[in-house]
């Protein structure tokens, strides 16, 4: 699968929550885990949560 960068943090220091657009049309997020149980979510087998600033998808989706 090849990623392209559509948003992110723009910390510069090291890896940062981003949002990447897939070859396949889907949408790749990059953030800080949740642990779902603590916070109300079910997640089945194979996905997790991750949280990023509000911001990031406000520039994506603004572009």
């Amino acid at each position: 699968m090849k990623l392209r960068q559509i948003g992110g943090s723009g910390c510069g220091n090291g890896p940062c929550p981003a949002v990447y657009e897939t070859e396949n049309g889907t949408i790749v997020v990059q953030g800080f885990n949740v642990d779902g149980p603590l916070v109300g979510l079910d997640l089945p087998p194979g996905e997790s949560a991750v949280e990023i600033p509000r911001y990031i998808l406000e520039r994506v989706f603004n572009q």
